[in-house]
């Protein structure tokens, strides 16, 4: 019997080929649909477990203008992509989520903060900062210190400089050409992650509150579910805003607990660490829930396989590892 290779409006794209496709591309296999990845190397997690490999670069039109034209929805790996050259490579027809838009406003930390300020949802103090001027302005604005972030792909902690007490290094301003927002330093108690995830119908779904362990700038942990008193009132908030702007897909929220409630402290358009536990710890994982709400799919409910779960994301290269011969849980080795 001959393979019977898909319908192009029945594959949905993935711009990127690394470990967070690959997630995706698993999910989607049991529920029959057809995935193709645009990876830079065939040797990258995705293309392991993807028939429909593209290899090409993010970057070059060529490719995504190839690539583009055998898919009828296309969605991301990281929201650290060209939207300029997407808007131009992008076929009529084709189903983008998020839409490219969104993640523009999202992508840039000075629009993302414009964005939770206009929908009064609680953010850290912020300002723009563009030059020594502005940099001056900032130390005056916030004398106990704050944190320079460099507007556009910055991640894990790159792009990220500190200021404390108004003494930090003048020269980061030089390392970026995208821009800087200062943002206030932030006495919080711990942090926190929730995901919610919105389908092109419209219904919603909100993932377990978990507390989050960061460690170098990069997700160590996470545990839950757990209970916060303020939550729901934010929750409200955030599903507003993702009605607004007619968010598709799932969205992750990064917050900080304070004494005086719940601030978020990022977003990001795309599954995410904070919500890996989901693969294990629920009935349904954030990669199927964001795939089925990018396709209209009926959303299953939120059921916790068990009461309780915790993630460690294990970082590195080279080495030896050792595990369990009988781990009381899942290893995700990519």
């Amino acid at each position: 019997m001959g393979y019977l290779r898909p319908v192009k409006n029945q594959i949905v794209g993935i711009l990127g080929g690394g470990q967070l496709a690959r997630m995706l591309a698993l999910a989607a296999h049991p529920l029959g649909i057809p995935v193709s990845v645009l990876a830079a190397h065939a040797t990258d997690p995705a293309p392991q477990v993807v028939g429909l490999t593209h290899i090409g670069s993010l970057e070059d039109e060529k490719d995504l203008k190839r690539f583009l034209t055998t898919v009828g929805a296309v969605t991301f790996e990281s929201e650290f992509v060209n939207i300029d050259k997407l808007k131009r490579c992008l076929p009529t027809g084709v189903r983008v989520f998020p839409a490219l838009d969104v993640i523009e406003a999202i992508q840039d930390r000075l629009t993302q903060k414009q964005l939770l300020n206009r929908h009064k949802i609680p953010t850290s103090p912020w300002f723009m900062v563009e030059n020594k001027n502005d940099l001056k302005e900032a130390r005056a604005r916030f004398p106990a210190g704050f944190v320079l972030k460099q507007r556009r792909f910055g991640y894990d902690g790159y792009g990220t400089f500190m200021f404390k007490n108004g003494q930090g290094d003048e020269s980061a301003l030089l390392k970026s050409s995208h821009g800087f927002i200062a943002e206030a330093f932030v006495p919080f108690q711990s942090e926190l992650a929730v995901s919610i995830v919105r389908s092109r119908g419209g219904g919603v779904v909100t993932l377990p509150l978990v507390t989050s362990v960061q460690r170098d700038s990069r997700c160590y942990s996470v545990c839950g579910p757990v209970k916060h008193p303020k939550f729901a009132a934010l929750e409200k908030k955030l599903i507003a805003m993702m009605k607004a702007i007619d968010y598709v897909g799932i969205l992750a929220f990064e917050l900080f607990e304070t004494k005086s409630g719940l601030l978020v402290n990022e977003l990001a358009p795309r599954v995410h660490n904070s919500a890996h536990y989901s693969q294990n710890g629920l009935s349904c994982s954030q990669f199927e829930y964001h795939l089925r709400a990018g396709l209209g799919l009926p959303f299953p409910p939120v059921e916790l396989i068990r009461k309780g779960f915790a993630m460690i994301n294990l970082l590195g290269e080279g080495g030896k590892t050792e595990l369990s011969r009988r781990p009381e849980g899942f290893l995700h080795w990519y």
